[in-house]
């Protein structure tokens, strides 16, 4: 019973402050790019829609530093607050490849447009390869970095699901970027896809050991696939 009356306070903090923040990323977006308002406004309302949901923030792991980028920062896909807990403990500006059910998704959907994110489908091969070949633009003329999950979408049993092999072509087709192993810890049990409780927690953000372009410029897709599969499980232990 006590956590239905936490979700319920929860949502009520959550939802009016999470419109308030998208009608003002979009409107700021129309103003300026969003990489100049990311680190003060972006960065510190990934954390204060946290806190409205009662869950404390942790970093654990050493942050890469903006210039030594660009990075493809890659993730385990657990729960809705995947991206607030990217978007406050990554200080700089990201871009992101999402699904494309989420471009959909009422305030949310257009604010990604809004903010440049790149939108790309499960279902349809030649368009997900045209969307990250369009992407590569993000890694090479612009040397911003990148957010993806190669899982493709949220886990339902809180286990690490298949990793896809595109995000991998992405990175060895571009060949400049480093992969940044992350764990996100504590997402699942704040907030599972197949419900919609939220329970006060820790949410944890662990950032791996960079995995440089000298790395994976010999391995193979399918190696590098497995080698960024096994830092990040190992992130979750």
């Amino acid at each position: 019973m006590i956590n239905y009356f936490f979700s319920i306070i929860a949502l009520l903090l959550f939802v009016p402050l999470f419109i308030l923040t998208m009608i003002i990323g979009i409107l700021l977006s129309y103003i300026t790019h969003s990489r100049n308002f990311y680190s003060l406004f972006t960065h510190n309302s990934c954390k204060l829609l946290m806190l409205s949901c009662f869950q404390r923030f942790n970093v654990l792991g050493n942050v890469p530093k903006k210039e030594n980028g660009p990075y493809v920062f890659m993730f385990n896909h657990a729960s809705m607050f995947d991206a607030f807990m990217l978007g406050g403990s990554i200080p700089f500006y990201i871009n992101a490849i999402g699904w494309e059910g989420i471009f959909k998704w009422p305030l949310w959907g257009f604010f990604a447009k809004r903010y440049g994110a790149y939108s790309i489908t499960h279902d349809n091969t030649h368009s997900a390869i045209k969307t990250l070949e369009a992407a590569e633009k993000i890694l090479l003329q612009d040397g911003d970095s990148m957010i993806l999950s190669p899982e493709g979408q949220r886990t339902i049993t809180g286990e690490l699901g298949e990793f896809k092999k595109g995000g991998f072509h992405y990175v060895k087709n571009t060949n400049i970027a480093s992969i940044v192993p992350i764990g996100l810890k504590g997402a699942f049990e704040a907030n599972k896809r197949t419900s919609w409780k939220i329970n006060p927690g820790n949410l944890t953000v662990v950032f791996g050991e960079p995995i440089l372009p000298l790395d994976y410029k010999e391995l193979s897709v399918e190696e590098l696939r497995d080698l960024t599969k096994k830092r990040i499980s190992e992130l979750l232990v």
